[in-house]
């Protein structure tokens, strides 16, 4: 029989008393620093949401960081300003899971990380929340399944389970009793600020900066929801499964409670994978494959470039009208033309006049884009987003690539270097310097005050 609600609650809480693997201490290093670096980018940059989120917002010299920016604002503000930004560049980590797939680093790391700093907390109990809250948003991820964005619904999984799960990871921090912490996840799951898909649509084609700023609504909905447990506020005492609840309402056909029978130990925070280029995850094997075979041949040879990727994401990136870096960055069409083009995928090449490049832009009328319900079975199964890329001249084949993610047959040392590279261009030094650090030992005390400093 599925545990309550109040037994999963309690369940992470008992995390704060376990032995952290070291595996779960290299990806939560990760997870803060990429997002961290990739807030600061955008918003030294003033991409996406970060050129409008400080209206209403008063910044001050003694609150919490503003990642990017010299201004500080107080907790629950520097918390959306730094969600909006982490989300800008559509740069974030990505949960691998055959059940759903969402990024939860961009709300669970500015919640989590302004809470602490409001509470000059230690890197230990740091440590703690950011893994209760990252194993958390799995379990939910598993329970919820993937109808809340299909079949024409547009509930983003990123605004659905993520700000649950960090607001359970701040009442942690905060070192709230079981009751605290079942209130801090019951105001959250049932006062969401739940964002929808609606700008990242082919078909509506807006590419808005509404999909930044309700990552940031969210971020600040999680830290928010904590303090007031903290105050006495509570909610419902089954807000996950519940008669009219969180599995209810957002359910919609695929909810399984019996994911929650799982216990949090259990959940290998491996799941979570950076992305290795600035563009949506489902580009990014394709986008692998192009690069390779650019190595190569060249644009001129190739009639036509075939592209296989999952059904449901053959649909969802297959805009062709490149509007802004956002349309860019999920337009599959134009990242793989981009990496075949340019033998490469970096910043610089979803920005400004880049995206407008005629030599890009004539050979994305090369690129055919192709569904596959088989590898979307593969998906389905393993969580992994897998492409074919066939280069043709007429119809002889050249070449044919295919991978299951960026980091598809890169040993450790490889995807670290890969990260390291990744940070790099996105922080210079001294901020760099930090946020490797981290990456590599979040648990030094001298560590996370670094980051606090930024």
């Amino acid at each position: 029989m599925t545990i309550t609600d109040r037994e999963w609650v309690a369940r992470h809480l008992t995390l704060q008393h376990s032995e952290m693997p070291s595996s779960a201490k290299r990806v939560i290093g990760q997870l803060v620093s990429d997002t961290i670096a990739i807030a600061s980018y955008a918003r030294s940059r003033q991409v996406g949401g970060t050129r409008f989120d400080l209206a209403g917002i008063s910044t001050n010299a003694t609150g919490c960081a503003v990642w990017g920016s010299p201004a500080r604002a107080a907790g629950p503000d520097a918390a959306f300003l730094n969600g909006n930004a982490a989300e800008a560049l559509d740069y974030q980590e990505v949960l691998i899971n055959g059940r759903n797939n969402g990024h939860a680093a961009v709300i669970i790391v500015p919640a989590v990380m302004a809470l602490a700093e409001m509470r000059r907390a230690s890197s230990n109990a740091v440590l703690q929340a950011l893994w209760v809250a990252f194993a958390a948003n799995i379990g939910l991820a598993e329970t919820l399944g993937r109808g809340h964005r299909a079949n024409g619904l547009g509930f983003r999984t990123t605004s659905l389970t993520a700000p649950v799960a960090a607001a359970l990871g701040c009442a942690t921090l905060i070192g709230a009793d079981e009751d605290a912490a079942l209130a801090a996840l019951g105001i959250a799951a049932s006062s969401l600020p739940a964002g929808l898909l609606s700008a990242m649509s082919p078909k509506m084609g807006s590419y808005s900066p509404d999909k930044d700023l309700s990552v940031g609504f969210s971020a600040r909905h999680a830290i928010h929801c904590a303090l007031l447990a903290q105050a006495g506020a509570y909610g419902p005492e089954q807000p996950l499964t519940g008669d009219r609840g969180w599995l209810a309402s957002f359910g919609a056909g695929t909810a399984d409670p019996a994911y929650l029978d799982i216990h949090p130990i259990d959940r290998g925070l491996e799941a979570y994978s950076i992305k290795l280029y600035p563009a949506n995850f489902g580009c990014q094997s394709a986008i692998r494959a192009a690069i390779e075979l650019s190595r190569t041949l060249r644009p001129e040879e190739v009639s036509r470039l075939h592209v296989q990727i999952k059904t449901s994401s053959a649909a969802s990136l297959s805009t062709r009208a490149i509007s802004n870096h956002l349309a860019a960055r999920f337009s599959l069409p134009f990242a793989v033309a981009s990496a075949f083009v340019r033998g490469r995928s970096v910043l610089e090449d979803f920005e400004d006049e880049a995206i407008h490049d005629e030599r890009v832009l004539a050979f994305m009328d090369k690129v055919e884009l192709d569904g596959s319900d088989e590898l979307e079975q593969i998906h389905l199964s393993r969580g992994v987003f897998p492409a074919i890329v066939t280069a043709y001249s007429n119809e002889r084949k050249l070449a044919r690539l295919s991978f299951d993610g960026p980091f598809d047959g890169l040993n450790g040392s490889e995807v670290e270097a890969a990260f390291f590279s990744k940070l790099k261009s996105l922080a210079p030094s001294p901020q760099y310097d930090a946020l490797k650090n981290f990456s590599l030992a979040p648990e030094m005390q001298p560590h996370l005050d670094a980051l606090f400093a930024l």
